[in-house]
């Protein structure tokens, strides 16, 4: 098994994370890598030639982000609107526009380089990802099920947009880029990548930080195909939601407020396991990713939409 690690997690560390029923020829651990509740690490990229690597496919299938340029200035956010869109979001619980928990998020962002107000959404399937998890061993039935939950992933996310559009008016769509998918090769084989986002050379991708920190646009360098065509969606998590606890107690979510947009509504207590205290540096991972991406634009966070 060929490993290549481009965390900054020590190789034993990460050859504890991998299943040990897992039969691959080759694991990418990019900067994100952390273990979760999925059968794969979050931050990595799998080939494998074994008969039944769709069990290792399941989770939160075809979660991913989206980015939106708008013609506002990022002046013109304010709480009022910033409230509607959080108040359409929560009357779409349970349906289409789903916001949803844990680290899913709607940003607005000022670009560094004075451009437009942009928004990056990032949600995925919600409760519809549940239903590929009893097929794995029906492969044909899998796949469709699989692809019908990824199509809602992009339609929950093309109707967190509307909401968006509904209240700033007409926005541009930058990209849509799922981050928890597989790929089946021509030779039979597959790539499972989870919470990570396949990239050709040139393509575009967006790698976010936390609520609090900066975003970045990226494009895939010549040589992506070297870490199979798949980059980070993120920084990652550095700690588990329960060690997150004492931290959340001494951090200054007031101050955060006064720098970031939040909607009424969401308290601090909701946000103590996915502070910013949870997640990993962006230039920190950058770094460990430049020989393959290179940043287009960045972005700082002004507004803030989670755990509604």
């Amino acid at each position: 098994m060929d490993i290549v690690n481009l965390s900054a997690e020590p190789r034993g560390k990460l050859r504890s994370w991998i299943p040990h029923d897992l039969t691959a020829d080759k694991i990418v651990f990019l900067p994100d890598a952390c273990p979760g509740k999925s059968p794969l690490p979050t931050g990595t990229a799998v080939h494998t030639r074994q008969v039944n690597w769709r069990k290792f496919a399941v989770s939160d299938c075809g979660c991913g982000m989206r980015l939106l340029r708008s013609e506002l200035s990022p002046g013109e956010l304010d709480l009022l609107r910033w409230d509607h869109v959080a108040d359409i979001l929560r009357r779409n619980k349970g349906g289409l526009g789903d916001l949803g928990g844990g680290n899913h998020f709607l940003d607005a962002l000022e670009p560094y380089d004075n451009g437009p107000l942009h928004f990056l959404i990032h949600t995925g399937s919600r409760n519809e990802s549940g239903h590929v998890d009893n097929l794995i061993n029906n492969p044909s039935h899998f796949d469709s099920e699989f692809d019908r939950v990824v199509q809602w992933a992009v339609d929950n996310r093309a109707a967190i947009h509307d909401a968006i559009t509904e209240v700033f008016g007409d926005v541009d769509l930058v990209l849509d880029l799922p981050h928890n998918t597989y790929q089946i090769l021509d030779d039979g084989s597959a790539i499972i990548r989870k919470g990570s986002v396949h990239v050709e050379p040139g393509d575009l991708s967006v790698l976010p930080s936390h609520m609090s920190g900066d975003v970045v646009l990226v494009r895939a360098r010549e040589n992506v195909g070297e870490i199979l065509n798949s980059i980070s969606h993120g920084t990652g998590r550095k700690m588990s939601r329960s060690d997150c606890k004492p931290l959340a107690d001494r951090f200054d979510f007031a101050a955060m407020r006064k720098r970031i947009l939040i909607p009424t509504g969401v308290s601090d207590s909701s946000l103590r396991t996915d502070g910013p205290f949870a997640y990993r540096d962006l230039d920190e991972c950058m770094a460990l990713i430049d020989d393959y991406v290179e940043p287009v634009m960045r972005f700082g966070v002004i507004g803030y939409m989670g755990h509604l």
